[in-house]
């Protein structure tokens, strides 16, 4: 069966008419007849009645043509809509995100974004990294923001390395140092971020065989921040939270560590043209920036 089979069925029932089908879609009244004695053999059904008074519905065609203008419907839409998000004139993206890109990527991206595509109508999600994840795989949002340890089977396209680094008070002993190592530090109060970079950490010292003192376990970043410049502790965070702070002493890992932010999505393959549009004009600005 194919879309012009029933084309050339919904127009005889509208039309009336054999003839005034094949007028109205520039075909022969032998190619007309063709093609709804096609589709009656391939349903097994009796679709039109053809007499002297004309043309009309058998009880069949009667719930058949209900589908078939269905099916026409959704084509012309899906037509229309591919022709607009091909052009981008039309559109919207569903986008993920966490807090730190949140704060510190997300608006110069999304400034662009809407100066270059003005129509595409763009919405937020903010959450965890796995909560994310989860809403990505069911359809919830288009594409997310994600690291590379946690983008599972989706696809995963890198943006940057964002380094961690030890942030120290301003009167810290350690404070004149450029690098630090893990081991360096095991001793002092820590607070441990959470739900964040808390398995890079936790994995860090784990593997330099160390324990670390946590006094605290804290999910905001500027908290962790704040409470570091009030000499509660102190703590290991991404460098991409740090870009403006002062009155810390931030200091290099020896042991070069880093999360990959990027973008996830379902599948490359299948992504929606505001979808590619979003992750290009991402990865440009974020490259161009390193």
């Amino acid at each position: 069966m194919t879309l012009l089979q029933y084309k050339v069925f919904e127009t005889i029932v509208d039309t009336g008419s054999f003839t005034k089908a094949g007028d109205k879609l520039g075909m022969t009244q032998s190619a007309i007849s063709h093609a709804i004695k096609g589709l009656e053999v391939e349903l097994s059904l009796n679709l039109l009645n053809r007499g002297r008074s004309g043309i009309s519905l058998t009880s069949e065609g009667e719930r058949i043509i209900h589908y078939v203008r269905e099916i026409l419907n959704l084509s012309e839409l899906l037509n229309q809509e591919a022709g607009n998000l091909n052009g981008l004139k039309v559109g919207s993206i569903r986008i993920g995100t966490f807090p730190s890109v949140s704060a510190h990527l997300l608006p110069a991206i999304i400034e662009k974004f809407q100066t270059n595509y003005p129509a595409i109508q763009v919405e937020f999600h903010e959450g965890g990294y796995n909560e994310l994840m989860q809403m990505l795989s069911s359809g919830v949002i288009d594409v997310s923001f994600s690291t590379s340890e946690t983008s599972g089977n989706l696809d995963f396209i890198p943006l940057l390395d964002d380094h961690l680094k030890i942030i120290l008070p301003e009167n810290h002993p350690l404070k004149n140092y450029k690098v630090l190592s893990i081991h360096n530090i095991a001793d002092e109060p820590f607070i441990m971020p959470k739900a964040g970079c808390d398995e890079l950490i936790k994995e860090l010292f784990k593997k330099n065989k160390l324990q670390p003192k946590v006094y605290w376990e804290i999910g905001d970043n500027q908290t962790i921040i704040n409470m570091v410049k009030r000499n509660l502790g102190i703590s290991i965070v991404p460098e991409l939270i740090l870009s403006i702070e002062k009155e810390l002493n931030i200091i290099s890992l020896e042991e070069n560590t880093f999360r990959t932010i990027g973008l996830s999505v379902p599948s490359l393959e299948r992504k929606s043209p505001a979808v590619e549009a979003f992750i290009n004009l991402a990865k440009a600005m974020i490259q161009k920036d390193k």
